[in-house]
């Protein structure tokens, strides 16, 4: 499996999620799919998503139909791969995730900071919206709720997302003990 499309962390990645059976039965038929994945931290979302990025690719879908990006290099280049007919999007509401899990009070950002990221949030708003208005495209969006999607993309662009895709919500799992 080309490393390009499943990093080696993931290359065992399983999952018997029924939104992914449906997500991977469609797009084998040469449908547009759209997948939308939910959880928490360290719920499997990521895990679960390449769970079925390996499903199709070992199914015979070639691994030069497939791109997969995060919502950092998205908000950075303002674009999606879409000559990719699969898109796979991981960690769309990372920057809210981050400052909602924060532990303690941050100090403000410098202004030169803050209008940075403002930019990479107009970015990943516009990639993502692209990508959902795109009639044909098969994809896979990993955040962490609706409402971090609403705070993250805005709540016309996660409208729209809901109205076309299949909705998993993964449940909390325990953490890993690092030692």
């Amino acid at each position: 499996m080309p490393s390009n499309v499943v990093p080696p962390r993931y290359s065992d990645a399983e999952s018997d999620h029924p939104a992914v059976d449906r997500w991977c039965s469609t797009v084998r038929t040469g449908a547009a799919a759209r997948l939308l994945l939910l959880g928490p931290s360290w719920s499997g979302k990521s895990h679960t998503a390449y769970a079925a990025i390996r499903r199709l690719v070992n199914a015979g879908y070639g691994a030069e139909r497939i791109a997969v990006t995060n919502a950092f290099e998205v908000a950075r280049a303002y674009d999606v791969p879409f000559r990719a007919d699969v898109v796979m999007v991981d960690d769309v509401t990372i920057s809210v995730d981050l400052r909602r899990e924060a532990k303690g009070p941050r100090p403000l950002d410098p202004a030169e900071a803050q209008a940075a990221l403002a930019l990479q949030t107009a970015g990943l708003n516009e990639a993502v919206t692209q990508l959902v208005r795109r009639p044909n495209q098969s994809w896979i969006l990993i955040g962490s709720t609706e409402e971090r999607l609403v705070e993250t993309l805005g709540k016309e662009t996660t409208a729209e997302i809901l109205a076309v895709a299949d909705v998993a919500d993964l449940p909390a799992r325990p953490k890993p003990s690092w030692g």
